[in-house]
């Protein structure tokens, strides 16, 4: 989605206005949150009972009755008689009762002064808040935004709770400022939603909001934590130059995630685009990205000891109110970090990136060796030898030094180790006449002599070692028997994985 510029995103849509209004896509929690409590209402007092649509905490359904005037509207716009400012009435689109809504809106905030103003299931025409300062908390819990609602340029000093709101048409907070919380909280945004440029100075909680076209985070600062966790994308969400910055008091939060997606539904996630942004402390865990658009610009953590990549779910403290489904009594699920550096690799594998993708591996090896096996007849034990083996040898695979000096390691153990049994003269089979180091230096001769005689023996040890290695059916030099056998077939173990792993490496470094 190409980001609209400033004329664009002001001016308001004439041929969208035309059409028919658009029927809300609500879920089942905005849906209830939007029925007006009848409870509330005074039986048998007909209209002197006022307004019976509950205003206050959203959240809990909690707080008092509106208790304005109802308003004389058709029978077939309202489910029961409301006030103005919570009707349905089209006519508040224009005219009369536009310039009414508009007056009792501004005497509202007016009195709230610094305070509260409530706004809750009001259901607003089409609005103009463009460069506008609202000193006040501002409650829009469950409203309903009929109109395109345009927030260009404009400023909340306090709270912004758009809890369960629900904007029908075209939603613009581009280059707005919320310098206290933003509550988003199952919002349900039908047509495109517009936040770019925009600035979070403490958390932003998009939790369970619906985006129904597309959600445009570009050059968006977010200097608390993001929270889209359980979030709907079913169409287009740009993250392109988006900026995760959690800071208190200029400072990183330590353990802190920058946003969380955790459980989040991408209908379409290749047109789900991350670019050019800091991922190292975002939460992706229980949300399938194997198919998100992440652009060679997008920045991961770095792995102590530059082994690779890492996601911040292997290393955000388990207290943490984003963590739940990351630990299992007490201990961290390793599988389910796992499962994120699977779906991750298996990403980039597809766009025939396999540079990131062995950056990758090595972080789902790791969260697998720390898992332990999955079928229960393995031991454990041996599953974790195993794994730590593979680990050390190669680095899961991805390093093709550490196979190649473990193995020139091995020979030239395997060519220290073999005089101790004795190898065999040239043209001699493994037997009693094998030369070993005591009888090297049992032999009356000069130190000069004997030291010569020993590295003669060592030479001809490394290429009984190398023989060995390479499988050859008549070693040159055969090692003595039982012990010097031995000791060449578990040489001939070693040498041979650690060929494999070397190779394995190769082919995983430069695979195209």
């Amino acid at each position: 989605m190409a980001k609209l510029t400033e004329q664009e995103q002001i001016a308001p849509d004439e041929s969208a206005a035309a059409e028919p209004e658009i029927e809300a896509v609500e879920s089942p929690e905005a849906e209830t949150e939007k029925e007006p409590d009848e409870s509330a209402a005074v039986e048998g007092d007909g209209v002197d009972a006022g307004c019976p649509i509950t205003v206050g905490n959203i959240v809990h359904i909690a707080g008092q009755r509106c208790g304005r005037r109802l308003h004389a509207a058709s029978d077939s716009v309202d489910e029961q008689p409301v006030c103005l400012m919570h009707s349905n009435d089209p006519g508040k689109r224009s005219g009369p009762l536009f310039d009414e809504f508009w007056l009792e809106f501004e005497k509202i905030l007016k009195a709230a002064g610094d305070g509260e103003a409530h706004f809750e299931r009001f259901v607003f025409p089409q609005l103009d808040f463009s460069k506008r300062t609202f000193q006040a908390i501002c409650r829009f819990g469950c409203a309903t935004f009929t109109q395109n609602a345009n927030f260009f340029k404009a400023t909340f000093t306090q709270e912004a709770d758009f809890t369960g709101a629900i904007f029908t048409q075209y939603a613009y907070f581009w280059n707005a400022t919320f310098t206290q919380a933003a509550n988003f909280l199952r919002a349900t945004f039908t047509l495109d939603a517009n936040f770019s440029d925009a600035i979070f100075t403490l958390d932003a909680n998009f939790f369970a909001a619906t985006f129904t076209q597309a959600a445009c985070f570009v050059d968006t600062t977010f200097h608390g934590t993001a929270d889209w966790r359980k979030c709907t994308f079913l169409n287009q969400g740009e993250f392109r130059q988006t900026k995760f910055e959690p800071l208190v008091e200029g400072q990183l939060v330590e353990g802190q995630p920058s946003a969380a997606f955790a459980l989040a539904s991408f209908s379409k996630p290749g047109e789900i685009v991350f670019d050019d942004v800091d991922l190292s402390r975002v939460l992706f865990h229980n949300c399938d990205v194997s198919q998100v658009l992440f652009t060679s610009s997008v920045r991961w953590a770095k792995r102590e000891g530059n082994r690779g990549l890492a996601v911040f779910e292997e290393t955000i403290p388990l207290d943490q109110q984003y963590a739940k489904g990351l630990h299992r009594d007490g201990q961290r699920a390793y599988r389910a970090v796992a499962q994120i550096y699977q779906q991750l690799k298996k990403n980039y594998d597809s766009r025939l990136d396999y540079w990131t993708a062995n950056e990758i591996h090595f972080g789902e090896m790791e969260m697998m060796r720390l898992a332990g096996p999955v079928r229960q007849w393995w031991h454990p034990r041996l599953s974790f030898v195993a794994l730590s083996l593979y680990k050390y040898a190669s680095d899961y695979g991805n390093s093709y030094g550490k196979p190649l000096a473990w193995l020139l390691g091995v020979l030239l153990a395997a060519a220290l180790l073999f005089p101790f049994p004795g190898v065999g003269l040239k043209g001699n089979a493994a037997n009693s006449a094998s030369v070993t180091y005591s009888r090297v230096w049992n032999r009356q001769d000069s130190l000069t002599n004997n030291l010569w005689t020993e590295a003669k023996l060592i030479g001809k040890s490394g290429i009984t070692a190398i023989d060995t290695a390479t499988f050859q059916r008549t070693p040159e030099y055969p090692p003595a028997y039982p012990r010097g056998r031995i000791l060449a077939i578990s040489e001939s173990l070693l040498t041979s994985s650690l060929f494999a792993l070397f190779l394995l490496a190769i082919r995983r470094q430069f695979r195209r």
